[in-house]
Formats: C-alpha cells, sequence, structure tokens
C-alpha cells in the first residue's frame, strides 16, 4: 500500500506550497550511549529522554530525512519506536548502505516499510539498525516530534447591535494554529473575495485591510485559516459578519453607478412570510440574492420555522437584509430621538437574521428629513436605501404588470422596489428569468455597493 494513498496523507500532500513555506529543520539531537549497545529484543532499549524542544513535523508534509552512518559497507535497517511505548511502530529498509552516510525517508506511515497507515501524534526515537540485526547504529535525527493534527481555529462572533460593530479584529479561539488569517467570501460562494495576511494565532483573527480599500461593506461570511509549526492546517467554520464603512454622514443612494450588469431586487416590510417564504424559495433555485428590508413589528407574527428559513437564507447566500424601521411609522417630520428610537427598537430583525442590517436602511415610503438623516447617522446606517424602479406593487397591479414594471424598468445598477404581496410572490421568479434575458444579475445590495458607486 503506498503510504499517500491512506486519505490523510493524500489531504496533506495536497497542501501545495505549504510544506515549503512551514517545514521545520530537522534537529539533529544527542544520542544516548545506551543506543550503541545491542537492541534485538524490542522494548529492551532504554528510552532516550524527550527532548521538549524538538520541532514537530508532519511527515506527510514534509518527510523526515533520516541519515545513518556505516563505517564500512553493510546492509541497515531503521526503526521508527515510539518513546512512551517502546513499541516499534514502523521499519525502513533493509538498504544496502556504502561507508558513510546513507539517508532513508520516512513520510509517516506504520509498518514494514512505513507504508501503513499514519502514526499517532506524539514522540518517537529514531535509530538505525546494522546488519547483524542487533546493532544499534546512530541516526539523525534521533527524535521526532510527530504532529499530524490539523489546527481547528474557531471564530466568534458578538450578537448584531444596533449601530452595527465597526470591529475589524473578530473573537477567535486558535484550536491548535500557530498563525492565523481570514478568508472573506460572498455567503453561498466558493470564491474567495478577499484573503488576508498571516498573523499569529492570539484571540482574535484581523479582517482583511483590503476589504476597506476595495469599498466592500454588509454581509460577507468569514472563515480563519490557520496553520502550525508542523505544516498542518485547519480552517474554523464559516460566520456570517456585515463589514462596516467607515463613520460619516448618511448617503441617500437610488442607484448604482456601475459597468456591471447587476441590480438588486429590494422586498419591504414582511407582513406576509407565506410570500417571503415563495420569494426565497425562487431566488435559491435561480441561485440569486436578493434583499428583505423588514419591520421586525411584523415578527408578531413569525413562526419559528419562518425564523429558522430566514436565517439559513441569509447563511447560504440566498438573502441579505437591510432595515425598514420598526413601526413602519416614521416620514419627513420624524425627530431624531423618535427615528433613533424606531431604528434601534427594529434591532430584532437583525438578531432573527443573524447579522446586522448595518449599512443599508430604507425608510418606509421612501420618506426621510433631516431628523430621520440624523437618526440614521446616530445608529450607524451609512446608506439610506432608496430606488430607482418602483412596481407600485403594494397598489395591486397583477403578477404580470409588476413582472413588465420591474423587468423593463431595470438597468445596470438599479434597485428595484417590491412588498411582500401576494401577486409580487407569484410574479418573482418571472422577474429573475426576465432580468436574466436581459443580461442582468439580481445580487445584494453589498454586492451592488461593491461594483460601482451609490448615487
Amino acid at each position: 500500500m503506498n503510504l499517500l494513498n491512506s486519505s490523510p496523507l493524500r489531504r496533506a500532500a495536497r497542501r501545495t506550497g505549504l510544506a515549503a513555506l512551514m517545514a521545520p529543520a530537522l534537529v539533529a539531537l544527542p544520542v544516548s550511549a545506551a543506543l550503541a549497545g545491542p537492541t534485538a529484543t524490542l522494548g529492551t532499549t532504554p528510552a532516550v529522554p524527550a527532548v521538549a524542544s524538538t520541532t514537530p513535523v508532519n511527515p506527510s508534509v514534509a518527510p523526515v530525512q533520516i541519515a545513518v552512518t556505516v563505517d564500512t559497507a553493510q546492509t541497515i535497517t531503521v526503526r521508527i519506536i515510539r518513546t512512551d511505548t517502546e513499541q516499534v511502530v514502523a521499519t525502513l529498509g533493509p538498504v544496502d548502505a556504502m561507508a558513510g552516510s546513507t539517508t532513508l525517508t520516512w513520510s509517516g506511515g506504520r509498518g514494514p516499510g512505513a507504508t501503513g497507515q499514519p502514526v499517532a501524534d506524539g514522540q518517537y526515537r529514531i535509530e538505525g539498525l546494522a546488519a547483524d540485526g542487533v546493532t544499534a547504529l546512530p541516526a539523525t535525527p534521533a527524535l521526532v516530534e510527530v504532529d499530524m493534527t490539523d489546527p481547528r481555529p474557531v471564530v466568534a462572533v458578538p450578537a448584531p447591535t444596533v449601530p452595527a460593530s465597526r470591529r475589524t479584529t473578530l473573537p477567535l479561539r486558535p484550536g491548535g494554529a500557530a498563525e492565523v488569517r481570514a478568508i472573506v467570501r460572498r455567503p453561498g460562494r466558493d470564491a474567495p473575495l478577499v484573503t488576508g495576511a498571516w498573523g499569529p494565532a492570539t484571540t482574535g483573527v484581523a479582517l482583511p485591510r483590503a476589504l476597506r480599500t476595495r469599498g466592500i461593506v454588509g454581509t460577507v461570511e468569514i472563515t480563519a485559516e490557520g496553520r502550525d509549526a508542523a505544516g498542518n492546517s485547519g480552517t474554523s467554520a464559516p460566520v456570517i459578519w456585515s463589514v462596516q464603512p467607515p463613520p460619516g454622514r448618511t448617503i441617500v443612494v437610488r442607484r448604482v453607478a456601475t459597468r456591471k450588469p447587476l441590480v438588486a431586487l429590494t422586498v419591504d416590510d414582511g407582513y406576509g412570510p407565506s410570500q417571503a417564504r415563495r420569494m426565497i424559495t425562487d431566488a435559491r433555485a435561480a441561485g440569486v440574492t436578493i434583499t428583505f428590508c423588514f419591520n421586525a413589528i411584523n415578527a408578531r407574527g413569525w413562526s419559528t420555522s419562518f425564523r429558522d428559513e430566514l436565517r439559513a437564507a441569509v447563511r447560504d447566500g440566498t438573502l441579505e437584509i437591510c432595515s425598514h424601521g420598526y413601526a413602519h411609522n416614521t416620514g419627513t417630520g420624524t425627530s431624531r430621538s423618535a427615528g433613533t428610537s424606531d431604528l434601534s427598537r427594529n434591532r430584532l430583525w437583525d438578531q432573527i437574521a443573524g447579522v446586522a442590517t448595518g449599512p443599508f436602511y430604507r425608510p418606509p415610503y421612501g420618506a426621510y428629513g433631516s431628523g430621520l438623516l440624523a437618526a440614521a447617522r446616530a445608529t450607524g446606517y451609512r446608506y439610506l436605501v432608496l430606488w430607482d424602479v418602483d412596481t407600485n406593487d403594494w397598489r395591486g397591479p397583477s403578477a404580470s404588470v409588476i413582472t413588465q414594471r420591474a423587468v423593463g424598468g431595470a438597468r445596470r445598477g438599479s434597485i428595484i422596489l417590491m412588498h411582500t404581496k401576494p401577486n409580487t410572490a407569484v410574479a418573482f421568479a418571472g422577474i429573475i428569468r426576465g432580468l436574466k434575458r436581459k443580461g442582468l444579475t439580481p445580487v445584494g445590495l453589498s454586492e451592488l455597493f461593491a461594483a460601482g458607486r451609490p448615487r
């Protein structure tokens, strides 16, 4: 059996480039005088004391090069012995050696020829065996600390708040990693959006600076990749996070100036759970992202299963969220204090979805004044999101009319307004198909905003 055919070793061997980057130099350690005597009976050789400074290695990533020196040409064997049990777990050879130094390679396997399954993590003594089968020969390295266990970093995220957190470092448990980096994706996408630099694994993982330089805000998926001194690597479970822009005045946005063929389908209110469910189903089937701007006051009528569906849709990239305020009762004359209270109460929507609505806020009726703008700024909403395509579906037109309005009015960078109405739900799949036939792809607000200049 070829050692690399074992699944743990095959996975490790595929870490291209990592072995060269991480493989530590093997340190030659003093050989005990006891090794010079006969060792024909397994388990009778005195153990070499453990050396705490032995550098861990993963032999399947960086095979151990074992040098054995003999005075005369002869056949030699190498034995790999676990130090805590004195059990011979693997042998290399026999090989014909000339006088001088002969190098054999161990990739971490068990048994004769070391071609079996990988040995367990731990410390191993390495000794050569002369042609007589009893005389121990010095081997370099004399000790190896084997570590084939991938680190398992864990990223924790605080609960969504209003204003949304502007953290640039997320809480981390290293899980055996010596270094970590953040990998950022769009939820539900495989290709990385941004990858951070390696840094020491402490209590946090830094978000990549490129998020800010590239203007990426809103919902993303973050995974921490960790690696250890032995060359092992592993990743955390992904977490959902809302990246916030720097503080500043609230900007009113009706569309995004972009050369990319992208649009945003935005759905307000949330008073129709069954309609929202159908929209999520159709969006997921089409592989697109939609944005729900909901009032948390409507959550009083949401079942536990619907809440679970909303959160699952955020995690798989089908759904992005923005705030619509709590009670749908603000307008042009709303004061800053009243607006701040309404937006703060709507954090229940953030908590249900599992991610912050910031930086996106859509005021009810699209109505706002200086007080509501001040409230949006006070609660961290940099973008007051309006629209350039209005389906007027709240007036009750047919599904075909809603489809015609949504598709016919859309252009690159459009923000399309709809509501959780029965006819809109019926029209939803057709709207997505119509936009795609027009060469336009529905995306979440965060992806649309990153594709151009909000205006």
